[in-house]
């Protein structure tokens, strides 16, 4: 389980375009979820921000709401 609050984030540093994997060590491109508009498409959102690992091709969570954590 994953909590967090939104004062915990508020000094963070604003999300980048690249971020260091834990796992692996190398730097991945960061790439964002999307909502679901009432017609169907899909809008990028910075509300939850993740890299995808290309030596395992799993997913890790970078940021929340444009904020590295």
């Amino acid at each position: 389980m994953f909590a967090i609050g939104n004062d915990e984030l508020e000094n963070n540093s604003d999300i980048g375009t690249h971020a260091k994997c834990g796992s692996c060590g190398d730097m991945h491109e960061i790439d964002y979820g999307s909502i679901v508009n009432k017609d169907g498409s899909k809008t990028k959102s910075k509300m939850l921000a993740f890299i995808k690992c290309t030596q395992n091709d799993k997913c890790y969570l970078v940021g929340i709401n444009g904020k590295s954590i």
